[in-house]
């Protein structure tokens, strides 16, 4: 889910992984993981791809959150279960 997410910012966006990490906070290192080495991507690192989104695109908000949201529950179902 986090790949394919990446992926269509990248595409939406018509950037590449460089040039995402160069304008935002985000890592090179850790997005190539996301892509090739199936990384999830963290709340802090889904909050920066959201804004960036939202700055980028004309996609509604709602939109953007609700997939962002899906993921992020996705990573708090984890910390659940590790109880």
């Amino acid at each position: 889910m986090d790949k394919k997410l990446l992926q269509y910012i990248l595409k939406k966006c018509e950037t590449t992984i460089e040039i995402l990490s160069k304008t935002t906070d985000l890592d090179y290192q850790q997005l190539y993981h996301v892509i090739y080495s199936n990384r999830s991507l963290k709340d802090h690192e889904l909050e920066i791809l959201s804004l960036y989104l939202k700055n980028k695109t004309e996609l509604s908000n709602h939109y953007i959150d609700k997939r962002i949201n899906k993921i992020k529950d996705r990573n708090h179902a984890n910390l659940k279960g590790d109880r």
